[in-house]
């Protein structure tokens, strides 16, 4: 028997079938936002997967259009997991940097607060509640009686001024190398 006079099978060929869904199934793609070079991949993926059981297919049309919303699907979850990996791994590498001794950090807290020693009180007390217990500036402004709007400033002046003293400072010898 040859194929041309095979008799007719009651599944439809992909080439019957194409047409009808082309427009299903860049409406899919388009759903899932699938970038433009990825769309050939996917598509190919599914008609090999389709090529090697399509015999066993009951419904061949939902059949083609649910594995390209499962295949869409894969593709952004492997997206996610290689962008998850990617970024613990950075922030694994910048975490681990060494954390400065105990008597480091202490004297650097007896340098700031030497230095805040040197601000007036109300600015010492406006840069506390502001950066010390995190308040926001409308909070800072109802507990300190100021006007909200002077409170950025006074912040920021503040700041400035903490950083002029901190620069104009002479720096402490460290230990010699012999």
């Amino acid at each position: 028997m040859s194929p041309a006079s095979a008799p007719p099978s009651s599944t439809p060929l992909l080439e019957e079938l194409w047409p009808l869904l082309r427009s299903r199934l860049r409406l899919i793609l388009k759903a899932y936002r699938i970038p433009y070079p990825d769309t050939e991949d996917l598509l190919q993926d599914v008609l090999v997967v389709a090529f090697c059981k399509w015999e066993t297919v009951h419904t061949h049309d939902s059949w083609l259009l649910g594995t390209l919303r499962r295949k869409c699907w894969l593709y952004w979850k492997r997206k996610r997991n290689n962008l998850l990996q990617a970024v613990d791994m950075d922030m694994l590498e910048s975490l681990s940097e060494p954390l400065a001794p105990v008597q480091e950090q202490a004297e650097r807290l007896w340098d700031l607060e030497t230095l805040a020693g040197t601000l007036c009180r109300r600015h010492r007390a406006v840069l506390w509640l502001r950066y010390g217990l995190g308040l926001s500036t409308d909070e800072v402004a109802e507990r300190t009686g100021y006007n909200h709007s002077s409170i950025r400033k006074l912040t920021c002046r503040t700041v400035a001024r903490l950083q002029r003293e901190l620069v104009a400072r002479p720096r402490r010898a460290g230990p010699k190398s012999a």
